[in-house]
């Protein structure tokens, strides 16, 4: 029986602003060189025949064919080119898959696992879930069993309690059963066609089997949930070693490596009186004079420069914090750069835990300690202080000597007015994607009362 994964990658993962302002959440960056999406397709290997990826209309879906072609792997892509929900992204995926092929290892796109769930759940056969225990099930849907089979998907419970099975995201069902209730579907009470529905409509005729058991597994929605995915892709790379060092690997005499695990890639360096405490990733420059703390990853072609000190810090490809930078629990997008002095808070004056708006809304993220979010190509000015939790849009600069103490807009240029900020249109200053421009400036990132001056 042919056997094909059906990968959903059309969502633009809007909590997840302003990492997904310029590119869809799948494609997210991870060490070495894979994203999301592009990792679970390695992982699927040898376990399916073949893949079909659903992606969005326009150019992030050239990004994303893009990027699958661009990793060696192959995959037909699907365009969903009306965004009417999961289910309706699941069906444009089916009718892509070729004739002959009778099971449909279904996921979406976004998620961060390991190889023994989806392993696991193609011994057990279809139909069948995979499902995860977490600490917060009441921010998923949580699996409800009998006879270990699926009675029911209670999508975000409040009285879920810590433990619970969740959801994972991950089904190996048959086509036929599968289109047949996909066709059925009708719009929920937010208007959308759920592929979960479908689901627990197949579950109500014939035994979808709960796959379960301890693995690891993020669902990758909020910016802050790249941390533990970082930490295990080094986990995984280092295997054990305290020091995994790629040849042509660059470590100065003077330089100080503690703790462990470090990993130190082919081409990375890290220059004299440069101070590294694993667990850290090194794929650029560290130093000279720097010190990464743990939970430090520098992707290819960043840099941690002189007097510079990051702590469970994230620099995206080519991102930079070249001169007396604290960069702590944040996360810097692909070409970030930080002027001289720029400082990233991450602990509340209160002491409080960590508060940011998504969508709309203010969520306490439960973290005692969390920096700055910045999008691909920000930068700063010199001496620019960020307070925790800030997220500072996609090409957007912060004007030398400001305190950002509100989310700032994609595209637009912040500095100091009375009562906050304001945003100068940089037009074309920058090189500000279409799909960026004209957006409203007073969306996501920008619900701080700051105005756009002329």
């Amino acid at each position: 029986m042919a056997r094909y994964a059906v990968l959903l990658a059309a969502g633009r993962g809007e909590r997840l602003w302003p990492l997904t302002s310029t590119r869809p959440k799948p494609l997210l960056p991870l060490p070495g060189g894979d994203t999301l999406l592009t990792r679970l397709m390695r992982q699927l290997a040898g376990l399916v025949d073949g893949y079909v990826v659903v992606a969005p209309p326009g150019p992030l879906g050239e990004m994303i064919a893009s990027a699958v072609e661009g990793s060696g792997l192959e995959a037909r892509i699907a365009v969903q080119e009306e965004q009417l929900g999961t289910g309706h992204a699941a069906l444009v995926g089916l009718e892509a898959l070729p004739r002959g092929v009778d099971e449909v290892l279904l996921a979406y796109g976004d998620l961060f696992t390991e190889r023994g769930l989806l392993r696991f759940l193609v011994e057990a056969g279809p139909p069948a879930l995979a499902a995860v225990e977490h600490r917060e099930p009441w921010n998923y849907g949580v699996v409800e069993a009998r006879d270990g089979c699926l009675a029911a998907i209670r999508e975000k419970p409040l009285d879920a309690k810590p433990g619970a099975l969740v959801n994972a995201g991950i089904y190996l069902l048959p086509r036929g059963g599968l289109e047949e209730e996909l066709r059925r579907l009708r719009p929920s009470p937010r208007g959308e066609l759920e592929l979960t529905d479908a689901v627990t409509a197949l579950a109500s005729r014939t035994c979808v089997k709960i796959v379960d058991g301890d693995w690891f597994w993020t669902d990758v929605g909020r910016p802050w949930d790249l941390f533990p995915v970082y930490r295990r892709v080094l986990e995984e790379k280092a295997r054990g070693r305290r020091l995994a060092l790629e040849p042509g690997a660059e470590i100065h005499p003077q330089a100080v490596i503690r703790g462990g695990p470090v990993y130190v890639a082919d081409g990375a360096r890290i220059d004299a009186y440069t101070v590294v405490e694993g667990p850290a990733w090194v794929e650029g420059v560290a130093g000279p004079h720097a010190r990464l703390r743990p939970g430090s990853f520098l992707l290819r072609g960043s840099r941690a420069g002189a007097h510079t000190e990051l702590k469970n810090a994230i620099l995206m490809a080519d991102a930079k914090a070249p001169h007396l930078n604290y960069v702590g629990d944040s996360v810097l997008g692909v070409g970030v750069n930080l002027g001289a002095g720029t400082v990233t808070a991450n602990l509340r004056f209160d002491h409080a835990t960590v508060k940011v708006r998504l969508k709309g809304r203010l969520v306490d993220t439960g973290l005692r300690k969390l920096g700055a979010v910045m999008g691909d190509y920000s930068q700063t000015g010199v001496n620019v202080s960020t307070l925790p939790g800030v997220r500072i849009g996609a090409y957007s600069w912060i004007y030398p000597g400001t305190v950002v103490a509100r989310d700032v807009p994609d595209c637009v240029m912040a500095r100091p007015a009375p009562g906050g900020l304001e945003y100068v249109d940089i037009g074309g200053r920058v090189d500000c994607p279409d799909w960026l421009r004209g957006k409203e400036k007073r969306e996501e990132g920008g619900g701080d009362g700051g105005r756009l001056a002329s």
